[in-house]
């Protein structure tokens, strides 16, 4: 999935990394389940149901759209679930509207063109972005309606969270509570470590992997030895916040230009990766990052986010192949900005839609149905928390993080038992930016960012995944941006950002 990346905050004792967990489940009963993204403790973990509805609710159908890897044969089946459930609780109906993540923005994007009635959006900051459609009014605001109907949901997040949920002052979605910090870093599969008895220790940084790579090409026919879509650039792995985007440790704040001279470096080993023969090659023309692994005859792929337990992800995406995770960078916080639900300004019934995202987040047996399907058919219980997923049973979906809190998840076979405690750990440790807070507005920018965008949707992908000649096609692509604006756009962020800077007391 998914997208997505955010230091006051210092490194946690043991001691605080309990206090975290007990705040991320605060308020949500006695429930000994556990969400997707992370495994609570029995006495740590929300309450299995909301309260029951006032029978006196009229009965209202809602509509929610979010992105899923691919069509499921028993939606429908699981609907029908769903809705038992939701009836019950709330008088409403769910009518669940999953859309493939290559397709899911431009969809979105022509739904709310036509001002169609919609209830809830997932929204995030790598697809159909949060701030972007918040300011074209796409959302409402959820102030009011998380103290009248969400005063339970509210309580479950600490505050930091809901920050990244603000626009303007106001909140305008709901986080879905997962890991929030990223550790960018690689998959590799096991079964290749193993053979070549590679030490993942050695690897520190991304070139240390190529004599691996080198040993798949020469050693392994019908295996891509690293797969990538866009390339596997990223400003954590170089030192970069990404809220300027300015180096993490100037204190003058300067505001990076559109190409840094790490990612040339980057490019260029791309290129050198892309001609030996090691990466695929329609790296640069794949929408989605699963499409690189997902047939299970790929050795290494790029991670932004390494959340724990994602070796049971990737597993199950990666035809059923062991995997091991090898970080490359320290973990940092990036928020909650990248997976979110929203109520739509359409929405005839926002009250009941807050209710159910309540519901969602709340409720384990809704919560798991949503990710799982129906116990018996899409999956059975194995002991204590843990499941065995039926992936060929008719419905899969490998995205707890899009549908709400993963504090409700069950485990899936293999993964830790403390995978909540390891999620609140990361949370709690992640290098907080100092520039949290920041959010750049692009209006005085608009014509400069939209050519900007055609520039980079031309080369960015291209160049990023070694397709292009990085020495006949880099200067091509600076001196495009430069026409299109870029630096027009980099001097109004550095004004934006000095002025926030002083206004918050840090410059």
């Amino acid at each position: 999935m998914k997208k997505n990346i955010k230091s006051r905050f210092q490194w946690m004792s043991t001691l605080a990394v309990s206090s975290a967990l007990a705040i991320a489940v605060t308020g949500c009963g006695s429930s000994s389940d556990n969400t997707s993204t992370a495994s609570p403790s029995s006495s740590a973990a929300p309450s299995t149901s909301a309260s029951a509805a006032p029978k006196k609710l009229d009965p209202v159908e809602l509509t929610w759209y979010y992105p899923q890897n691919k069509a499921n044969p028993d939606l429908q089946l699981v609907s029908d679930a769903v809705n038992k459930i939701t009836q019950e609780k709330i008088n409403a109906t769910i009518k669940l509207m999953p859309i493939d993540f290559g397709t899911y923005e431009q969809k979105l994007n022509t739904i709310v063109a036509a001002n169609e009635v919609t209830d809830i959006i997932w929204t995030s900051n790598w697809l159909f972005k949060f701030d972007l459609n918040q300011k074209k009014g796409v959302f409402q605001p959820l102030d009011d309606l998380l103290k009248n109907q969400g005063q339970k949901l509210y309580k479950t997040l600490e505050e930091k969270f809901w920050n990244d949920a603000k626009l303007d002052g106001k909140i305008y979605a709901v986080p879905n509570y997962q890991v929030s910090a990223t550790r960018a870093g690689l998959v590799i599969q096991k079964r290749f470590v193993d053979k070549y008895k590679l030490d993942i220790n050695t690897i520190k940084k991304m070139e240390d992997i190529e004599p691996f790579l080198k040993q798949i090409k020469d050693n392994e026919p019908g295996i891509t030895p690293f797969g990538t879509t866009r390339g596997f650039y990223t400003g954590t792995l170089y030192n970069i916040d990404g809220k300027g985007p300015v180096y993490k440790n100037d204190t003058t704040f300067k505001v990076l230009p559109d190409v840094t001279n790490e990612m040339k470096t980057n490019f260029k080993l791309a290129n050198s990766w892309y001609t030996k023969g090691y990466i695929n090659k329609d790296a640069a023309t794949l929408k989605n990052a699963a499409d690189a692994y997902n047939k299970g005859t790929t050795a290494v792929w790029f991670d932004f986010t390494g959340k724990p337990g994602s070796e049971v992800e990737f597993k199950a995406a990666n035809a059923g192949n062991d995997v091991v995770l090898v970080p490359l960078a320290k973990a940092v916080f990036s928020g909650a900005a990248s997976t979110l639900n929203a109520i739509s300004r359409t929405s005839k019934n926002p009250e009941r839609a807050m209710m159910f995202l309540e519901l969602v987040n709340t409720d384990k047996q809704l919560y798991n149905t949503l990710v799982y399907g129906i116990e018996g058919k899409h999956y059975t219980k194995t002991t204590g928390n843990f499941i065995k997923i039926n992936q060929d049973a008719g419905y899969f979906t490998n995205t707890d993080w899009i549908f709400g809190s993963i504090i409700n998840e069950y485990l899936p076979e293999g993964s830790p038992a403390d995978k909540l405690e390891q999620t609140a750990k990361v949370n709690a440790e992640g290098e907080v930016s100092p520039l949290t807070g920041f959010v750049f507005n692009t209006d005085p920018v608009k014509t400069e960012t939209a050519n900007v965008k055609a520039v980079n949707d031309e080369y960015y992908a291209a160049l990023a995944t070694g397709t292009l000649e990085t020495d006949k096609y880099l200067p091509i692509y600076e001196e495009k941006l430069k026409k299109a604006g870029a630096d027009v756009i980099v001097a109004e962020r550095q004004k934006q950002l000095d002025a926030w800077l002083k206004a918050n007391g840090k410059k």
